[in-house]
């Protein structure tokens, strides 16, 4: 079973809808993180690790998931609005189209 045409360029659509969700999501949770980094008087390479350890539940020595764990909270923060934006949107589509 192949898509046509308008069925394409609507998945496209939605895909960047859901796209441009996920990167603001990620960016407003990273940037939160380096804002308190700062705030703290940490900046540069030191403020990003320590961000990054912040979201991740700590540093590994602490019981934390460490700056991996940092990474996959954006990660995440990232994929989960891109995918719901998309598939909502697309969903809708099809829903509507006559």
């Amino acid at each position: 079973m192949f898509m046509k045409g308008k069925d394409v360029v609507a998945m496209g659509t939605a895909g960047a809808a859901g796209a441009a969700t996920g990167v603001v999501t990620a960016s407003t949770v990273y940037g939160g993180a380096i804002a308190a980094a700062n705030a703290a008087g940490i900046y540069g390479a030191a403020a990003t690790s320590s961000a990054l350890a912040g979201l991740g539940g700590g540093a590994l020595t602490v019981g934390g998931a460490g700056m991996a764990g940092g990474v996959a909270v954006v990660a995440a923060s990232a994929a989960l609005p891109a995918v719901v934006v998309g598939a909502v949107g697309f969903g809708i589509y099809k829903l509507l189209k006559p």
